[in-house]
């Protein structure tokens, strides 16, 4: 029987009214097979103008954007705030929400028990599923790092998604740096549904998941150049949590028609839609993989490809990495984006970056420019 999470719940889990409730774990796979299916994007916090809390309603105004879209899911970013703060905001995305879009969660702390306590506040609070990395664990072994795994999953009624990326910390197991015989393993537990292929996996080991994996969980490829390859040997229904937003707009959806026509097996619809999103994608492909591949994110360009088409935007904190793994966005950088949204005929919402900066929840508020005074990752 498919049974969607909205439709049964774990006895001892009281979630927030309205949001997605969960599946008994023996269901979640056929769960997933139905439900996590199309493009999920990434939630990026909104901040006050000082910066010092959240701007509540600016998050709502992009859980209203993600549905907009199309998207079937909501990954919420979490490196971006504090433990408190983050649980906080997967509070907001879920009430916001309402069981209208699939919300999960990132799940990657310094510690176990900080681990178990967001994973349980997840479920608590409505998640559907959660994605769980080892960022600050070292594995001396294959089995070492299904322990790992193992300690955190029995804990947890959530539907889970692996993360296939190249974890320096794991390098030693293989050169990808993740271990496809854990996650072979770990397909035999009921809750775990899925895998995502970071953006910058190399076509082999992509096929080799999909060629151990792919008949056991839903495989996300992140790079769309590798998706109309892939599917027409495997089974691909989803990709996502990464910024989307980046080759498409509410009014012209392109991923997410991109994705259907793959799932439906359209190969002229899909490849009509792939060289028409092409340019944008490309040049996204181009931002992000430097930083990428040095275990870092252009975290405020990526504000700015959400504002650009409807996105709440407002300055982000600096989280105080390196500017190779987390550069500032520049005048220059702005224009690039707005230029490749036009190459694929999106007309940015609006022209003013000074908006941008304040963001669309605190101009409202009567916020202006010069009260954003901290700007660390924005040059003007």
């Amino acid at each position: 029987m498919n049974t969607h999470p909205s439709e049964l719940i774990h006895s001892s889990v009281k979630p927030t009214p309205g949001c997605p409730r969960l599946a008994p774990k023996d269901h979640h796979k056929d769960w997933a097979r139905e439900r996590y299916k199309g493009m999920e994007n990434l939630l990026m916090p909104s901040f006050t103008p000082d910066l010092k809390g959240l701007d509540e309603e600016g998050i709502r105004h992009d859980v209203r954007q993600s549905i907009a879209h199309g998207f079937f899911s909501i990954a919420c970013v979490a490196p971006l705030t504090p433990l408190p703060e983050y649980k906080r905001l997967l509070e907001i995305v879920c009430e916001e929400g309402n069981g209208r879009i699939l919300v999960g969660a990132y799940v990657g702390e310094a510690t176990e028990e900080q681990n178990l306590d967001l994973l349980a506040h997840a479920e608590r609070v409505g998640c559907s599923h959660a994605v769980v990395v080892p960022r600050f664990f070292a594995p001396a072994s294959h089995d070492d790092i299904y322990r790992w795994y193992l300690r955190h999953f029995e804990q947890t009624n959530l539907a889970l998604v692996l993360y296939a990326q190249n974890n320096a910390l794991q390098r030693h197991l293989h050169p990808s740096g993740f271990s496809l015989e854990t996650f072979a393993r770990l397909t035999e537990l009921p809750n775990v549904v899925g895998v995502k292929l970071t953006q910058t996996m190399n076509p082999i080991r992509a096929m080799e998941v999909f060629e151990r994996l792919g008949q056991s969980l839903q495989v996300g490829p992140v790079h769309l150049d590798t998706v109309p390859l892939l599917a027409k040997s495997y089974p691909v229904q989803w990709s996502g949590q990464w910024c989307v937003e980046s080759v498409q707009s509410p009014e012209k959806p392109y991923a997410v028609m991109f994705m259907d026509a793959i799932v439906k097996g359209d190969w002229d619809e899909a490849l009509r839609i792939y060289w028409t999103l092409e340019p944008a994608y490309k040049a996204f492909y181009q931002l992000q993989t430097p930083f990428l591949q040095k275990g870092g994110h252009p975290w405020m360009h990526m504000k700015y490809f959400q504002w650009c088409v409807g996105g709440n935007g407002g300055i982000i904190r600096d989280i105080n990495k390196p500017r190779d793994q987390v550069p500032v966005l520049t005048a220059e950088g702005r224009q690039l984006i707005r230029s490749t949204y036009s190459q694929i005929g999106i007309a940015c919402a609006s022209e003013s970056d000074e908006e941008f900066v304040v963001g669309l929840s605190n101009l409202k508020k009567g916020f202006e420019p010069k009260d954003v005074v901290t700007r660390p990752l924005y040059e003007s």
